[in-house]
């Protein structure tokens, strides 16, 4: 027995648990108003955060000491000072940022109420449907998600796909594949008006957020579709899917479909978990996040339904392969939008 391993793996054990504290804390704190309140304010004492967020200073010490502890606030002793550096209030306190996380807060605490029926399922297989994770699950996805559709979807991610920008200001029709509650697709729609874009998901209670933003966006509509489903005539020119094939029962199908409902000369854009397909290169911490979501949520949700499993880490390798059998002629890395978390690939036929 290594002594020193011994050591080093629960210095590592109690980062991981450490980890898990904090993101409990920081949901407790985005829920009450407290982060906003530090994200406007900054800094200040136990008695004044708590005063000025109205919340009760025993739990306001509690929670600023532990964030503290965790990194997320600078604490001064001499004087009793918690301070929300504004480079962390972009991540924990201010929903319009790029950079803001706050959709974990919803999504993790979802998953790991389910971590008995997974456990269940991994003694007898199957699996937990997305319908069971509740409706935090759909909040939290549309709150980690939003903040970088808002701020590059239609400034970075369309504009950087090749030959596409002119066909998007002239007027072109548009499938979001797997639209969930529609940020993506009224973004299009609101940026792109001569287009008409459709917003497809299985999920009913997403669509149905989705139509209730969509009132008055006309160009825009929507309909709960399973990908195998959506329509195909008359094609589409622009179809996009973004971190959806790899949550799919049937991935190989909904490509499939994808490449048939796509115009002669249409392009279809895929943005996944910039990943590979070697589990020895995605041994980071990156890839434990992903292999952990994946096995809580997007891999077990589709073997509940008898699916293939894929899983959030399929990786850039088997995205071709699979696309390539699906029927694409054309697949093209995007390197110059893709970055450390999504990679962006777009096929033609």
């Amino acid at each position: 027995m290594d002594r020193e391993k011994v050591e080093a793996f629960l210095d590592r054990f109690v980062g991981f648990a450490a980890g898990a504290t904090t993101i409990g804390l920081l949901a407790v704190a985005d829920r009450t108003g407290l982060s906003a309140y530090l994200g406007e304010h900054e800094s200040g004492t136990t008695d004044e955060i708590a005063e000025g967020a109205r919340l009760d200073p025993r739990y306001v010490k509690e929670i600023l000491s532990g964030l503290a502890a965790g990194g997320v606030l600078d604490y001064q002793p001499e004087s009793g000072v918690f301070t929300l550096p504004p480079e962390h209030a972009l991540f924990v306190a201010t929903e319009l940022s790029p950079y803001f996380m706050g959709g974990w807060f919803e999504m993790l605490p979802a998953v790991m109420a389910q971590i008995e029926s997974i456990a269940t399922a991994t003694v007898h297989g199957g699996g937990v449907g997305f319908e069971d994770f509740g409706p935090n699950l759909i909040k939290g996805i549309d709150r980690l998600n939003g903040p970088s559709y808002r701020a590059f979807l239609t400034t970075k991610w369309l504009p950087g796909v090749p030959g596409l920008a002119d066909r998007l200001a002239s007027g072109i029709r548009i499938a979001d594949v797997g639209c969930g509650s529609g940020t993506a697709a009224l973004l299009m729609a609101e940026a792109y008006p001569e287009c008409e874009v459709l917003g497809y998901d299985v999920s009913s209670e997403s669509i149905d957020i989705a139509r209730s933003r969509a009132e008055e966006i006309p160009n825009a509509e929507f309909q709960s579709y399973s990908v195998e489903d959506i329509p195909i005539d008359p094609g589409f020119d622009l179809i996009t899917s973004l971190d959806v094939i790899h949550d799919l029962v049937d991935p190989l199908g909904g490509l499939s479909r994808i490449s048939e409902a796509l115009a002669p000369d249409g392009m279809y854009l895929m943005m996944e978990p910039n990943a590979s397909s070697k589990l020895e290169e995605n041994l980071t911490d990156r890839g434990a996040l992903l292999y952990g979501v994946s096995t809580m949520h997007c891999m077990t949700q589709s073997l509940a339904h008898g699916g293939l499993g894929l899983g959030a880490a399929w990786g850039r390798q088997q995205a071709e392969a699979m696309s390539r059998t699906a029927g694409f002629g054309s697949f093209s890395f995007l390197e110059d939008i893709s970055n450390r978390f999504s990679a962006f690939y777009l096929l033609t036929n």
